[in-house]
């Protein structure tokens, strides 16, 4: 998990649950499919957000920080 790309989750996240809700509101029908792929994208997104915190509390707290002198 500490690997992957935590943006590209945020991003592809936000904007597959925004547009979802969107295409939704422009249909004026909510159907599950669209439900599922909202609910999806926002599951993506609050991956992404807590995988880039671990990373920035992982940092923080490593004593092998590249910025340390050796």
């Amino acid at each position: 998990m500490y690997d992957a790309k935590p943006w590209v989750l945020i991003s592809v996240g936000a904007i597959l649950a925004v547009g979802m809700m969107l295409w939704s509101l422009w249909a004026g029908l909510w159907t599950v499919w669209r439900g599922l792929l909202c609910f999806a994208g926002a599951g993506f997104a609050i991956v992404g957000g807590a995988t880039l915190q671990m990373r920035q509390d992982y940092r923080a707290k490593s004593k092998w920080r590249r910025d340390a002198p050796p």
